[in-house]
């Protein structure tokens, strides 16, 4: 008997309903409650882990390697930076995020069995009009590519609060025409079409953006410092910043429209689509005005603040959209555990490592965890 969901389950590690742990943890009283992060139990829910609340469905396995890929690239751009070829460190910054992100959707197969719809609707959509807004941009409001600072109240405003609040409705729009998909039902569907749709425009804006910038040649002037920390605000903070405010944002659309009714509250406030929206606006815009108002290390600090904020409340959405996917459905026959590799009784969460089965990658085409092909005792 699992003291959190007071259900009978099997005698293994973890409960296959709620996912809480079947030994120790017992003062814990609140049904429902973990804190283990569901999609990795080997971390706490409320903690920032970039590579475990980006791409919650790798197989524990796989993060090493997502986690490298990104080092790598910062790596990169620094050295890009550090011999002055700072249009290419550009590129390489713009790229670093989507391009693992995208890796990670193909890798794990979040489309199921329709990849051009998804891939059309998020990252195809998100570099649409990441594009286009960035001509507009150039055309409408051309400042210097090498600095952002010393621009009026109306360009302050406009870029500073119209172009991210603009930017932040175009980044819902391909994710949100997914939601009445019925074979997207979860909440961690909606946070990763959010996200990837996220990173796919500020990449197309940020290259766009820059284009003027290759006119001064493959070696402009300017210390490599400011370039470095301006670099990484562009190419590491603000994409993460903007796919965790997606991402969450279009996960509280998923969790009051597709989420079973009596759960729909269970995130407060930040639930409900209307304060998501309004909330991640905010952020957006205050993201945009400290890039504009502040020099290039307090701007750095001042994002990586808010990437923090940010990574926090999406890993939030995903933890309680996993947790309520745990409904009364019937425990079924053995499958195999795509993060630890052993069998375990098909529900909601893996009986032997506690993972949640639908933060796993899915079987192309079926929407579901692999199945086990021989039939062995689950406790094994």
């Amino acid at each position: 008997m699992c003291d959190q969901c007071r259900h009978e389950v099997p005698a293994l590690e973890f409960c296959v309903r709620c996912g809480d742990p079947l030994a120790g943890e017992k003062q814990r009283a609140r049904i429902g409650r973990r804190g283990q992060f569901a999609a990795n139990p080997g971390e706490r829910a409320l903690a920032v882990h970039l590579v475990s609340t980006l791409f919650p469905q790798l197989p524990r396995a796989d993060m090493d390697t997502f986690r490298a890929a990104l080092l790598i690239g910062v790596a990169v751009v620094v050295a890009l930076c550090l011999f002055g070829l700072y249009p290419l460190a550009l590129v390489a910054a713009e790229l670093i995020v989507p391009m693992v992100m995208i890796l990670y959707v193909w890798d794990v197969d979040v489309y199921e069995d329709e990849p051009f719809h998804v891939l059309a609707l998020t990252a195809g959509w998100g570099i649409f009009a990441g594009a286009v807004i960035g001509i507009a941009v150039r055309i409408l409001l051309p400042s210097d590519a090498g600095s952002v600072f010393g621009e009026d109240a109306a360009t302050v405003a406009a870029r500073g609060v119209v172009l991210p609040l603009v930017g932040g409705l175009l980044m819902l729009i391909g994710p949100l025409i997914l939601l009445p998909y019925r074979k997207f039902n979860d909440v961690l569907d909606g946070a990763t079409f959010g996200a990837v749709s996220a990173l796919a425009y500020t990449a197309a804006l940020g290259l766009v953006g820059a284009i003027d910038l290759f006119s001064g040649g493959l070696r402009p002037t300017g210390d490599a410092l400011p370039w470095i920390t301006r670099l990484l605000a562009l190419g590491v903070a603000t994409p993460i910043i903007a796919a965790s405010v997606i991402g969450a944002t279009a996960g509280a659309f998923w969790l009051r429209y597709r989420g079973p009714e009596g759960d729909r509250g269970r995130l407060g406030l930040l639930g409900k689509p209307v304060v998501a929206v309004v909330a991640g606006a905010v952020i957006l815009v205050a993201a945009s005005v400290g890039q504009l108002l502040l020099t290039f290390l307090p701007a750095l600090i001042w994002l990586g603040f808010l990437a923090v904020l940010t990574l926090l409340w999406l890993r939030a959405v995903i933890h309680i959209g996993l947790l309520q996917e745990a409904a009364e459905i019937p425990i079924g026959p053995p499958i195999v555990c795509a993060n630890c590799g052993r069998l375990t009784p098909s529900h909601s969460f893996c009986g032997n490592c506690g993972t949640s089965l639908r933060a796993q990658p899915k079987e192309r085409g079926t929407g579901s965890p692999q199945p086990a092909t021989p039939t062995a005792d689950p406790r094994s």
